[in-house]
C-alpha cells in the first residue's frame, strides 16, 4: 500500500497500471496469486482515497509469440478483471511486427491495445505499432520525431503518447533532461502525457516526472494544463468519465486561477 498512499498524496485521481505476468508466473507463480495482489490494492485505492484504475496486461517482448499466447491463456480466467493490454521490456532486436498474430488475438477481445514503441527502437517501431498491431496508444513514442510524417501521421490519428521523463533519463534515451523532446511534442500537437515508470525504481512518481519537465523545458502553465487535459482525453475512461475528468481540471484552473 505504500504505493498507494504516496500516489493518493501527490493528488492522483485515476491510474493505468500495468503488470507483467509473465516475469512471475515464469518463476514459478501462479497467474491467480499475481492478479489477485493486483486488483486486491486497486480496491483499497479506489475504497480509501477514490482512486479509479484501469489495468493492463503486458507481455513481455523479450519472450517469444508463443509465450504470449500461453500467457493470454493463463489470463482467460480473469479477463473481467483485465481492462487492455500492453507490450514491454526492452525494444532492441524484439520489433512490433515479432507480436502481430497475438495482437490480433488480443483485439479480438474487444479491450484497447498498446505497445512501447519508439524509446530504445526506431521510429519503424511505432509505424509496425500502427500498422500490424493496431494499436490504441503508444508507449513512449520519443523517435517518432525523427519521422515528419510520422509525427503528422500521430498527431492526424490523436494517438496518445505516454511519455515517461525521468525513466527515459535512466535508461540514457535522452541524455539530459533539458534536452527531453516533450516540449517539442506539444508543439507539434501531439498527445503526449506526462507519467511515472517503475517510480521505486527510476526515481520518481508522477509529481517529480511533472516538476522535472517544468523546470528543465521551461513549460509554461498552459504547457501543464495541455498535458493534463491530453492524460484525459488518452486514457481508457468512458466519455462521461473523461468528461467529468475534464471539468474537474477546469475547476482546478478557475480555483488557482491558472492561465
Amino acid at each position: 500500500m505504500a504505493y498507494v498512499q504516496k500516489i493518493a498524496a501527490q493528488h492522483v485521481t485515476h491510474t493505468e497500471i500495468f503488470f507483467d505476468p509473465q516475469g512471475h508466473t515464469e518463476r514459478g507463480i501462479d497467474f491467480k496469486t499475481v492478479i489477485g495482489g493486483i486488483t486486491r490494492a486497486l480496491k483499497d485505492a479506489k475504497k480509501k482515497y477514490g482512486i479509479s484504475s484501469k489495468l493492463i496486461m503486458s507481455f513481455l517482448r523479450h519472450m517469444t509469440q508463443e509465450e504470449g499466447f500461453a500467457a493470454l491463456k493463463e489470463a482467460k480466467p480473469f479477463m473481467d478483471l483485465i481492462d487492455g493490454f500492453g507490450l514491454d521490456s526492452s525494444e532492441k532486436g524484439h520489433p512490433p511486427s515479432k507480436f502481430e498474430r497475438l495482437y490480433a488475438m488480443l483485439r479480438d477481445t474487444g479491450k484497447p491495445v498498446m505497445a512501447h514503441a519508439g524509446e530504445e527502437g526506431p521510429p519503424e517501431y511505432v509505424k509496425e505499432a500502427i500498422d500490424l498491431l493496431k494499436i490504441d496508444r503508444i508507449d513512449h513514442g520519443n523517435r517518432s520525431l525523427e519521422d515528419p510524417a510520422l509525427v503528422q501521421r500521430l498527431v492526424s490519428m490523436k494517438i496518445g503518447l505516454t511519455v515517461c521523463p525521468l525513466s527515459n533519463i535512466k535508461l540514457c534515451v535522452v541524455g539530459d533532461i533539458k534536452q527531453h523532446p516533450l516540449k517539442r511534442m506539444l508543439d507539434m500537437g501531439l498527445k503526449a502525457t506526462v507519467n511515472s515508470d517503475d517510480p521505486a525504481y527510476f526515481g520518481g512518481y508522477m509529481n517529480e516526472n511533472y516538476l522535472a519537465v517544468a523546470a528543465a523545458l521551461d513549460l509554461s502553465r498552459s504547457d501543464i494544463i495541455q498535458l493534463a487535459q491530453n492524460a484525459i482525453d488518452v486514457s481508457f475512461l468512458s466519455e462521461p468519465e473523461k468528461a467529468a475528468k475534464g471539468l474537474e481540471l477546469g475547476d482546478y484552473v478557475r480555483k488557482h486561477n491558472v492561465a
